[in-house]
């Protein structure tokens, strides 16, 4: 399929904000949890799958932007405006920001699960919630 340099510019100005706010949406999810974690409110969220977004994608975001903003300028496929080494590079980024996300996702679990204790809250089987984004553990301040 041909797609004009008008056509390539449109969807790139339509994919740059959708997959932003695709980034943003969760990880504010995570620092509001972290938030309320540090300010000892009487109910801590802690979701687990969700915790690997915040890194993990955050390399993709940011490969996207720098070669969707040159391929904006020439209006023209990202593939025809970088060479193959530069995809395989980007690739690379991409993987290893999701690897990244995931060592980080398992070092906050273990971070939070060790300030959960030292401030007393105690894990609540009937309030937590398992839905298409992962298993949000619902932790209780116990007095």
């Amino acid at each position: 399929m041909y797609l004009t340099p008008i056509k390539i510019r449109i969807l790139i100005l339509i994919y740059m904000p959708i997959m932003f706010f695709i980034w943003w949406i969760p990880t504010n999810g995570v620092w509001g949890d972290y938030q309320n974690l540090i300010n000892q409110t009487d109910e801590i969220r802690l979701s687990l799958i969700t915790l690997i977004v915040p890194i993990g994608f955050l390399g993709a975001l940011i490969t996207f932007a720098f070669m969707g903003i040159k391929s904006f300028f020439y209006g023209k496929k990202v593939n025809e405006v970088f060479s193959e080494n530069a995809m395989k590079l980007s690739n690379k980024i991409c993987i290893y920001s999701g690897l990244l996300g995931v060592v980080f996702a398992v070092v906050f679990a273990l971070y939070s699960m060790k300030l959960l204790d030292e401030y007393g809250y105690e894990y609540s089987y009937e309030l937590t919630d398992i839905t298409p984004t992962g298993i949000h553990l619902m932790y209780v301040k116990t007095q």
